[in-house]
């Protein structure tokens, strides 16, 4: 089947896979835009057949470490702890360690946290989703029919009372900080966003904000070294943090929310609410999905890029200054080209949904 034709002519942003390099050929050749990476919950289910007899008594204590190197947010605390794990329990000849190494940009969270997964490589949540594709999956199965199950399903509980039961659980969430930035958030965010945005703020009290010459440093408060950087435009409400955890899972982090807090910000900017994140009843969310396919497409890739454009202008005044007077420029242009009837048609769909 055509993806192109499958997916009405748009690409995903990532795809995530078992680690099969002939796969990582075909998607590489493809669709060479596509943020690739291997699904780490089909990677440490094969753990047991390939250490277990190796390390013996030592494979608990190796696959915590696994864990925590998989974990961390350095890709130079990876390779100097990969080295150190590698010697301390002398896998140098092991060739699944080699293999690893080798596509560690492809199953590592340092070198994924810039693309955005929605928390989909985190090993909890890639279980979740492979216990739910396996009810409708057997050898046998068209790529057709199972998108048909899996869609059946989804209208399925639907029909009989999820959107009740979505409902039940916003009455029943739970204001834990008192910050007016969650009381804004829960009026937005889906329950499971909202836990994983109050998560942050719950951690961001445990924080001290340090203002410097065009950032803040961000650091835990029983520690003096260390910590993110944080990049903050208050006009512009934009705010991007060395961690990247919103690039990755679209979810604002600790950091972020102390200095957006310190800065006396008490609704979180609307850019950090990703439509994807709301819930359907709100009118920001309907655009998208009501707009004909290739329009829909349009104001997808132009979001993308703003959104690459946003990170990368908030890292300094001169960047941000750059930036303003290149898209004023461009602003101009845009406005001068004249619009065709059918992008008006376009236009009078989105603006019936609002």
């Amino acid at each position: 089947m055509d993806i192109e034709g499958f997916m009405n002519g748009k690409a995903p942003q990532t795809i995530l896979t078992d680690q099969n390099m002939c796969l990582k050929e075909a998607i590489a050749m493809e669709m060479p835009a596509i943020k690739h990476a291997f699904c780490i919950w089909m990677i440490v289910a094969k753990f047991p057949s390939w250490f277990n007899a190796n390390l013996g008594e030592r494979y608990s204590v190796w696959k915590a470490e696994f864990y925590r190197l998989y974990n961390l947010e350095s890709v130079e605390d990876f390779e100097q702890g990969w080295r150190d794990m590698v010697n301390s329990f002398g896998l140098h000849a092991n060739r699944h360690i080699a293999n690893l190494y080798n596509s560690r940009s492809l199953w590592a969270l340092p070198f994924l946290r810039s693309h955005f997964f929605a928390g989909m490589t985190t090993i909890g949540q890639s279980m979740v989703i492979n216990a739910f594709i396996q009810r409708f999956l057997s050898a046998q199965t068209r790529l057709a029919q199972f998108v048909e199950q899996v869609a059946f399903a989804v209208d399925f509980k639907d029909q009989t009372g999820e959107q009740q039961t979505t409902q039940q659980n916003l009455q029943n969430i739970c204001l834990k900080t008192g910050a007016p930035m969650e009381s804004h958030a829960v009026r937005i965010l889906t329950p499971f966003a909202f836990s994983k945005l109050q998560e942050q703020l719950l951690l961001a009290a445990h924080y001290a904000s340090f203002p410097m010459e065009d950032s803040f440093l961000v650091t835990y408060h029983t520690k003096t070294e260390g910590g993110r950087k944080v990049y903050w435009a208050p006009k512009e409400e934009i705010i991007s943090c060395s961690c990247h955890q919103f690039e990755f899972s679209g979810i604002l982090c600790r950091h972020a929310l102390r200095v957006l807090s310190t800065g006396n910000c008490f609704q979180i900017p609307d850019m950090y609410l990703p439509i994807g994140w709301r819930r359907i009843s709100m009118p920001s969310a309907k655009p998208l999905q009501s707009a004909p396919n290739d329009h829909a497409e349009r104001v997808q890739q132009l979001q993308n890029m703003v959104s690459s454009l946003i990170t990368e202008s908030a890292k300094s005044k001169e960047k941000l200054d750059l930036a303003k007077e290149q898209v004023s420029i461009l602003l101009s242009r845009i406005r001068a080209q004249p619009i065709s009837l059918q992008g008006v048609r376009d236009m009078s769909t989105i603006n019936r949904n609002f």
